[in-house]
């Protein structure tokens, strides 16, 4: 029966199968590291101001008789904007060129009466002291005369503010006061115009970024990128124009302005867009998705797709983040393999396959 028993035991053990170890494998999703010029630049949020902005207003008083644009409407230096009674600027120019001429009459009287009795004062035949007054007339009108051509300047001066006409290209804004309103000397602005085209944006920097932008402004034109959200999206390009010429102390930024042709209006004054100051470009540059990249206590690492299909991790020196994308400049190479999504239980060595 012990024998029975042994053999049984011995046939058992002769049919038991070596147990496997199984290595397990992560799905994942790859990339590749790509060369390509990429832009160094400095981003900000900015706003757009009109070149010249003008408050439209009226220069004398009076009732508005005229209104010669539509709200929103775009105008040319020189277009009749508005009318203001001229009436009575007409009847005081009347009147000062009256003045004019009721003085210039008795100036050519005070001159005739001292051409005649210069030679009588000479031969003693009339007396100095009336000649004296004589001449004294005379100055005297013809210092009134001159104060009455100014009168009739300043009258014909205030007769021309009547017609109020777009001192720029731009766009009119609401109006503010309507047709038919009594208006006032520098009173309320009757409407606004606004310069279009060209547009600039204005931005500001931290003061530490300074140095890097004279160093490249000094070598020539910068360009400047505009977008509403996205810089994925509608782009508008200007370059820099302007570096303020001092740092604002409170807030360590300095205020910086661009150039925009805005030639299809796509840029509104007031509007709030975000801006990139490109720098210079590198055009040699290692570009990976930015996703692929884990931050370790070390630094950031990638973890890197092998021929075996397995991954070592590698630690890299990023440089400038673009959109999704982001600048290698150390660590990685052009054309390699790199994993980009499902790196949470990945380690060197481990084992993977591709989504």
């Amino acid at each position: 029966m012990k024998k029975l028993l042994l053999i049984c035991l011995i046939l058992s053990a002769c049919h038991k199968k070596e147990t496997k170890v199984v290595v397990p494998t992560y799905p994942v999703r790859i990339g590749m590291a790509e060369e390509k010029p990429a832009p160094i630049y400095i981003e900000a949020l900015g706003h757009v101001d009109s070149i010249t902005r003008i408050n439209i207003k009226s220069r004398i008083e009076g009732e508005l008789t005229g209104v010669y644009f539509a709200q929103g409407q775009e105008v040319k230096k020189g277009d009749l904007l508005f009318t203001i009674d001229p009436r009575p600027y007409q009847a005081a120019l009347k009147e000062a060129q009256a003045t004019l001429e009721e003085n210039l009459a008795n100036l050519a009287l005070a001159e005739e009466k001292v051409k005649r009795y210069r030679t009588l004062a000479k031969s003693e035949y009339y007396s100095q002291i009336d000649y004296e007054t004589l001449q004294a007339n005379f100055a005297s009108a013809a210092a009134l005369v001159e104060q009455n051509r100014a009168q009739v300047d300043s009258a014909l001066i205030n007769l021309n503010y009547c017609w109020i006409y777009a001192p720029i290209d731009g766009m009119m804004g609401l109006l503010q006061v309507d047709y038919g309103n009594l208006v006032a000397d520098n009173g309320a602005t009757l409407s606004t115009l606004n310069q279009m085209r060209p547009i600039y944006v204005t931005f500001s920097i931290p003061e530490f970024k300074l140095p890097q932008v004279q160093k490249y402004f000094s070598k020539g034109e910068l360009k400047v990128l505009a977008a509403y959200e996205d810089f994925s999206e509608e782009v508008f390009e200007g370059k820099l124009f302007m570096l303020d010429n001092s740092v604002d102390p409170n807030t360590g930024m300095i205020t910086l302005r661009a150039i925009f042709e805005n030639c299809q209006k796509e840029l509104w004054p007031g509007q709030f867009i975000r801006t990139r100051l490109i720098l210079t470009t590198l055009q040699d540059a290692v570009i990976i998705p930015y996703t692929a990249v884990q931050m370790t206590q070390n630094g950031p690492v990638l973890f890197m797709v092998k021929e075996n299909m397995t991954v070592e991790q590698r630690p890299i020196t990023l440089g400038q983040r673009e959109d999704d994308n982001v600048i290698v400049l150390k660590g990685v190479e052009a054309g390699e393999r790199i994993v980009v999504e499902g790196q949470l239980n990945l380690y060197s060595g481990a084992k993977i396959e591709i989504k």
